[in-house]
């Protein structure tokens, strides 16, 4: 009952002052919905940035391939040739593995994490939604079976995909999201689908894997592994070369890159297979670097401007305030000479302000919903819903409480001290 009297007596005064209290209101509300507009869109860059990538690239090295030219002193001619390029390219994956240092190679094509690969190509379950597969395309990465235990991929049950792609017939492996949009909550492990209408080519879901983002600013798209074994592979590589396969090589620790550069000329002749031979190495920590630079370089612009408003804003509310809290000194005393308590004055002051806060939510609401309902807010990645709405508009309102208590604070605090007589006589 106390609450509710003093309540409505903060509310009768705020009533009283509206003429000064509007322009307070006002600017609340302009500072609010900005406020709240730039959390909303922080939030959404640290949830996804800060979001499972579903690979492992730490210690994984890219072993970069190329082809001796004729005029290479070990260069072997054609005619001497006793193999073919995917025969090289398996041999110089095992000689490459057998060497201590490395716990497992092996082979992508345009597929390997932070190399910008592109390939889209369709994918039509026989047995699941064929409706909305048909209407898509999906991204495609061809890796060799050992990719997943060079980038730590488990399938969503935590065991090994590897493992069981070894007995599979013309195997793939599936994102989970790519799994919800087949097969709408089912399991997706061991039915069939096939590339697109114009091959009967039947492939098999040996695993259904975590979803798999590309770089740490992007949500998850539905995508698959057509993972590249037996004659699939020999295809491929003929198709594409063995010099342009990606050959990624997980170490067993971590190493500096002067340190790899040592590795690489202890390995010799490991590192050549006739013509096909390693030539450099990029860890893929700097392959990221590389590729999210412009990123990163764009998200800390977005981060200094809204920490420059922020302190405009900080600056701004607390001084306005501060201004207010010291005009009212006479009040204030005047309570203090009539047997006010400072611990009462000082509850007063900061309710008062916490009441004209509050007062601002249902117009800020309404702006925030319609912000919603137009679309003007990133839902792409991060879908409109009620939990990230109560987190970024509560937040909002205790960034601002936080701000009008500490304008009121210290000229309350002073005012609070004041001797009776002094008090009476700025009244």
């Amino acid at each position: 009952n106390k609450r509710l009297t003093m309540i409505k007596h903060l509310l009768k005064i705020i009533w009283h002052q509206r003429r000064s209290n509007g322009w307070i209101f006002a600017e609340l509300l302009v500072v609010l919905a900005t406020v709240w507009t730039m959390l909303d869109a922080y939030w959404v860059d640290f949830r996804t940035y800060h979001a499972p990538m579903g690979v492992d690239i730490t210690n994984v090295w890219r072993f970069k391939l190329s082809s001796l030219n004729e005029h290479a002193p070990n260069y072997v001619p054609a005619s001497e040739y006793t193999s073919s390029e995917p025969e090289d390219l398996l041999k110089l994956m095992d000689q490459i593995r057998r060497y201590p240092m490395v716990e497992e190679v092996c082979v992508t094509y345009y597929s390997c994490p932070y190399s910008n690969g592109n390939s889209w190509w369709g994918l039509i379950p026989l047995d699941g939604d064929t409706a909305v597969a048909s209407q898509q395309s999906f991204q495609v990465r061809r890796v060799t079976p050992e990719y997943f235990d060079v980038f730590r991929i488990k399938d969503t049950g935590g065991k090994s995909i590897t493992a069981a792609l070894e007995e599979a017939h013309n195997p793939i492996v599936i994102t989970q999201t790519m799994e919800d949009i087949f097969y709408h909550g089912e399991s997706g492990k061991g039915r069939r689908v096939i590339m697109d209408h114009s091959t009967d080519e039947v492939l098999n879901i040996a695993a259904v894997c975590p979803a798999i983002r590309a770089t740490e600013y992007q949500r998850a798209e539905p995508c698959y592994y057509h993972v590249l074994k037996g004659a699939t592979f020999n295809t491929f590589v003929e198709y594409f070369n063995a010099s342009s396969a990606e050959l990624c090589v997980r170490m067993k620790k971590e190493y500096t890159k002067e340190e790899m550069n040592g590795i690489l000329s202890d390995m010799g002749d490991l590192l050549t297979v006739n013509n096909l031979n390693v030539y450099g190495v990029q860890s893929l920590k700097e392959k990221r670097g590389t590729m999210l630079s412009y990123q990163e370089d764009e998200a800390r612009q977005k981060l200094s401007i809204m920490l420059f408003l922020l302190a405009n804003v900080f600056f701004g509310v607390i001084g306005t305030f501060w201004l207010r809290t010291q005009s009212r000194r006479g009040e204030m005393g005047l309570r203090v000479a009539l047997g006010a308590t400072r611990v009462s004055i000082r509850r007063f002051m900061y309710l008062e302000g916490l009441c004209l806060l509050m007062l601002t939510i249902i117009p800020v609401l309404i702006y925030a919903l319609n912000m919603m309902y137009l679309d003007k807010l990133d839902s792409y990645r991060i879908p409109l819903g009620m939990g990230r709405f109560l987190i970024t508009f509560s937040a909002t309102y205790l960034l601002m409480a936080g701000m009008i208590c500490l304008g009121i604070w210290y000229p309350v605090s002073r005012a609070s001290k004041m001797a009776p007589a002094e008090s009476l006589h700025y009244e």
